[in-house]
């Protein structure tokens, strides 16, 4: 079987003539990137800031905590219905509807209401992520051509670095120079311009969308379960790191753990359309070999922040984090969703997504009773465990022949 990437011979009219590589960058695909990059930046605004926004009018951490996980179980409850709503009525309808039901909650932000209502909305802010984000998802992978799927998949989700490198810096200097009201205002509009650049893409006709019954429901889509049960660990340590590490920089007499963030951030933007060149144009050896450098470097990652009582220390776990992160994320993001048919890729993508948030709200749970009995650094001691598990699991999990893979 001839491996993905490579290429082929036309079968009909010019003989002897090498197929065309189809075009990545089209201009729907660059209207996706650019919908999705919006709806990053508001929300990676709100994680940092929404804490602090609790604390200054009367809330507690607990409050703070319950607002940020209020969000994520919301999400985890809309995907699996969303996969199969994608697959079942078609993209455009479903993903323009979950942007609006983000973007509304923002808006009533901007009137600094109490933090009761506060968390109210924000469940149902996760709704509409939950659903926005797994639509986008879909989309983006509708629009990559099949040839190119993991380098497509690999550009696509530099949304998500690009995000997390600019935006809870950027939030944070805006509540400190201007106000909150002013931060909720800025990411209203960069949700109102996700929704509008979503409404101009030309969503392609898909063959087998409601093909299946409608009484027909599923909440995981099989094929994808292996990546998603890898993804979970990945996340898992990836939590303690989000979570825990500023406080322990600071605890370890770091200002702030940001540079650690920064060059994760800047290391993925190489390696995630690295990692996608690679499975696309060795198959199922590219998809071992970034597994293998993902886990590698994240493990490696770990005994570094141990010590981190120098910035070195925060840019050298960053660095390395960074490459294993952005090796191992795109590459099962990819593998999800190559494994299944196109009126199945809405499912797909809900499985991977869910098995993303259950690992963020496992992991933050798990690592806090950890650093409560055993302190930081026993903690990161501990965070390179899930990193093997995943490993295990992807190469214990596999079928003799995969569609795709060889």
């Amino acid at each position: 079987m001839r491996k993905i990437g490579a290429p082929s011979l036309q079968t009909a009219g010019q003989p002897g003539f090498l197929e065309e590589k189809p075009r990545l960058w089209t201009a729907n695909f660059v209207l996706i990137s650019l919908s999705t990059l919006c709806v990053f930046l508001a929300f990676h605004s709100l994680y940092p800031t929404l804490p602090i926004y609790i604390e200054r009018f009367g809330g507690s951490t607990q409050i703070a905590g319950l607002a940020l996980t209020s969000l994520t179980v919301a999400a985890i409850l809309s995907r699996p219905v969303t996969g199969w709503a994608l697959d079942r009525y078609g993209r455009r309808t479903i993903f323009l509807g979950g942007l609006l039901f983000f973007l509304l909650p923002m808006v009533v932000y901007i009137w600094l209401i109490p933090v009761t209502l506060l968390i109210a909305l924000r469940f149902i802010q996760g709704l509409g992520w939950g659903i926005g984000n797994t639509a986008a998802g879909t989309v983006a992978s509708d629009l990559v051509p099949p040839q190119r799927i993991g380098e497509g998949m690999g550009y696509y989700s530099l949304t998500l670095s690009i995000s997390m490198a600019v935006s809870p810096a950027l939030a944070l200097w805006m509540i400190d120079h201007y106000s909150f009201r002013e931060l909720s205002l800025a990411c209203s509009l960069l949700t109102l311009t996700a929704l509008v650049l979503a409404a101009l893409i030309k969503y392609p006709r898909l063959p087998g969308v409601a093909a299946a019954p409608a009484l027909s429901f599923a909440f995981m889509e099989r094929a994808a379960l292996q990546p998603a049960m890898v993804i979970i660990f990945v996340i898992i340590t990836c939590s303690s790191l989000i979570s825990f590490l500023p406080l322990y920089a600071r605890q370890q007499g770091l200002a702030t753990a940001g540079y650690f963030f920064t060059a994760l951030a800047l290391t993925t933007l190489v390696s995630r359309p690295l990692s996608g060149i690679i499975v696309d144009r060795a198959g199922r050896r590219g998809y071992d070999l970034c597994v293998v450098l993902g886990t590698a470097a994240s493990a490696a990652a770990m005994p570094v922040l141990t010590h981190t009582a120098a910035l070195w220390y925060l840019l050298g776990g960053g660095f390395l984090y960074g490459i294993g992160f952005g090796f191992i994320q795109p590459t099962m993001l990819a593998l999800a969703i190559r494994r299944v048919p196109k009126h199945k890729k809405g499912a797909a993508n809900a499985t991977y997504w869910t098995a993303v948030d259950m690992g963020a709200a496992s992991g933050s749970l798990l690592w806090g009773f950890v650093a409560a009995a055993f302190g930081y650094k026993t903690l990161f001691c501990l965070t390179s465990l899930p990193l093997l598990a995943a490993l295990l699991i992807y190469f214990a999990w596999r079928r003799p022949a995969e569609a795709g893979d060889n």
